[in-house]
């Protein structure tokens, strides 16, 4: 196959129908011959062209269409009368200027192009691209006194940047760099931005000297001083152009001051703030770094407390560095961050709390920093009156603290009143415990009886109140005083849960343990165990307590021995026989109860009790007792379901007596017989 033909695929057959084809359009070419055929044809175009005109004499570029089609007839006066009368319909459009310009430019019509260029510039003073031709055009002729003449016509106007940056490389491309400082002069005048100051420092670094670009450098910085309108980041960057180039001639001392005085000037400018720290990192300023990132820090702070002064995370870090490094500050500061700052949360949340510790800050600085007594007293009022307590919440530490406070200043009775004043208007658990300790430390224990009735009546569910209260009149003396508390605790008067009043029960046999009334403490026990509903395990403790009673011999032994340190108690056999028959007791109950899982519970700690008190035989005959597991079946449901019985040995002495004595019987009668035969 030839390599110049390619065989079709059929791929390539649908993909040549599946694209649209269009029609060629067939533009009709005419073909003049003399000249009278082509004053035929530009007589026909003519007539075509005004009789457009008639209908749409306001569409500019037909009029340029038609003014082009002139020029191609090389008809140049007709050309310009239809681009004079295009103007006499709209002079403001700027393209038909342009090609009514270079039409003539074509042309070599200079002094044509002239006037209209000048024409079109005083006609339309703000259209920069005119005014760009006009020069490009002198330019290109060598006229350089109009082009600089036209240069300081335009930028008289005060147009953009463009108009400026021109003049400012003509006169550059003309080697008149005294020109262009005036030029430069003139911009800043008109565009006093940033932008304008660091392009004129950029010429004259570029051909200047070291005392001109200072020179520009200081203006640019004091100009952009003066306007208001100047941004934080214009005067960080015209700062840090200075500073660098500074460096760059080998003054980085009078760097490290231009930065210094800067940020004195502007102390609310962080990115001057944030560049003066990279700059000292750079060139390794250690003397100054240092008060560079504080001064960075601070500002940075106090921005974030601008914003939200909500945000106490921030105020107490802010106030730490105010301590540390601007102690004339810190004062104010303190006042400023608990002023109004108050949470919006309705409930006490970890932002109250971080929005009190500023409080408490406060309260430590006034007090015991600058010991202004009576300022930490006014902000101890505000807080309790004005910021706590609310209609949900307090904060029991603040008032602990003011009544530490008073009590710090020998004014008891106000500290009494304050507390009194928080359990009448907030009550707290904290603040009664707080109340009962300070009356517990001056030894009022009245007042302190007082207070507990009160702090149970107002939570009479809290079982450690009930257990504080009691263990007050133990350490008091007062035994029926403790004692009724704790019977009035697991009262039904009061309703305590069931865990809580044995809690209280437990507590109350420890109590009268220590008091030496042995058999109160059994009748508890006895209590709890109904409460209970006999469980295993209050049988246990019941039985073990049996074996700790000191019997009288014991109890005359110990108050004859003045050794304090011998107070182990020796298990007699009294103690044994008590023990046990709190065993049997319980083995009875479960076995009259048909609940076996109980009564091998109690045999099981019997067993351990006789290994640890008993003789060989107790255990012997104890572990005689103990269940045998034995697999049986069931039918549930008409399905024998597989279970595991325990079967005591107890249960099963009657049943074998029997079956021996049957066996006994028959084998006798069985002998008699035989003997008769015989």
């Amino acid at each position: 196959m030839d390599a110049g033909i390619r065989q079709l695929s059929g791929q390539d057959i649908l993909k040549e129908a599946a694209t649209p084809k269009h029609a060629a359009r067939h533009t009709t070419k005419v073909e003049i011959l003399d000249l009278e055929e082509l004053k035929d044809y530009q007589g026909r175009k003519r007539a075509e062209f005004e009789n457009v005109l008639k209908v749409k004499r306001l569409d500019v570029k037909q009029w340029i269409r038609y003014a082009q089609f002139e020029v191609l007839q090389h008809d140049l006066r007709r050309a310009r009368s239809i681009f004079e009368r295009a103007l006499q319909v709209n002079n403001s459009y700027v393209p038909l200027w342009i090609k009514y310009i270079d039409c003539e430019l074509k042309a070599k019509n200079i002094n044509h192009a002239r006037n209209l260029l000048d024409r079109a510039t005083n006609l339309l003073p703000r259209i920069d691209k005119l005014w760009l031709k006009y020069v490009i055009v002198e330019e290109s002729l060598g006229n350089l006194p109009i082009v600089r003449a036209l240069f300081s016509k335009w930028c008289s106007l005060e147009p953009g940047h463009n108009a400026f940056d021109a003049f400012v490389e003509f006169e550059t491309r003309c080697g008149e760099f005294e020109n262009v400082r005036k030029v430069y002069s003139r911009y800043v005048l008109v565009h006093p931005g940033v932008k304008t100051w660091l392009r004129w420092i950029a010429f004259e670094k570029k051909h200047g000297d070291v005392n001109s670009i200072r020179q520009v450098l200081s203006l640019g910085l004091d100009t952009l001083g003066l306007y208001e309108s100047t941004s934080d980041s214009d005067i960080a960057s015209i700062v840090r152009t200075f500073a660098e180039w500074e460096a760059t001639q080998q003054e980085s001392e009078r760097a490290s001051a231009l930065y210094r005085l800067a940020t004195e000037k502007w102390p609310n400018n962080e990115l001057l703030v944030s560049e003066r720290v990279r700059f000292e990192k750079m060139y390794d300023l250690s003397t100054n770094l240092d008060t560079s990132i504080t001064e960075k820090r601070k500002m940075e702070y106090e921005n974030i407390l601008r914003k939200n002064s909500r945000d106490y995370e921030t105020w107490w870090v802010y106030l730490d560095l105010l301590q540390k490094h601007y102690a004339s500050e810190y004062e104010i500061a303190l006042g400023n961050s608990i002023a109004s700052n108050a949470p919006e949360d309705e409930a006490k949340t970890l932002t109250w709390r971080r929005y009190i510790y500023l409080w408490i800050r406060a309260l430590t600085f006034f007090e015991l920093s600058a010991g202004n007594y009576e300022r930490t007293r006014e902000i101890f009022e505000t807080l309790i009156k004005d910021v706590i307590p609310n209609s949900s919440f307090t904060f029991a530490k603040i008032w602990r603290l003011y009544a530490n406070f008073e009590l710090r200043q020998s004014n008891l009775t106000t500290a009494r009143k304050i507390l009194g004043y928080a359990l009448g208007t907030c009550p707290k658990n904290k603040i009664f415990k707080d109340y009962i300790q300070l009356e517990i430390q001056l030894k009022e224990f009245d007042r302190v009886r007082k207070l507990y009735e009160k702090f149970i009546s107002f939570n009479p569910y809290a079982v450690s109140n009930w257990l504080a209260y009691a263990e007050l009149e133990d350490n008091l003396g007062d035994e029926d005083r403790a004692r009724a508390i704790f019977h009035l605790a697991v009262s039904e008067e009061i309703g305590l849960e069931h865990q809580d009043q044995v809690k209280i029960l437990r507590e109350l046999i420890n109590f009268e343990i220590s008091v030496g009334e042995y058999a109160r403490a059994e009748s508890v026990y006895r209590k709890l165990l109904t409460m209970s509903s006999y469980d295993a395990s209050m049988w246990i403790d019941l039985a073990i307590f049996q074996s700790s009673v000191p019997t009288e011999e014991q109890l005359i032994q110990e108050a004859n021995n003045d050794n304090e340190d011998e107070d182990t108690l020796e298990v007699t056999d009294i103690h044994k026989l008590n023990t046990r028959k709190v065993f049997e007791e319980a083995l009875s109950y479960y076995k009259e109860m048909n609940d076996k899982e109980g009564r091998y519970a109690i045999l099981k700690a019997l067993r351990a009790y006789e290994d640890v008190h008993g003789t060989i035989e107790t255990q012997a005959a104890t572990k005689e007792r103990l269940p045998v597991e034995k697999s049986k079946t069931k039918r549930e449901g008409g399905i024998d379901v597989e279970y595991v019985d325990l079967e005591f040995p107890e249960d099963a002495t009657g049943e074998i007596a029997t079956d021996r004595k049957s066996k006994l019987l028959a084998m006798a009668q069985k002998w008699q017989r035989g003997k008769e035969s015989s």
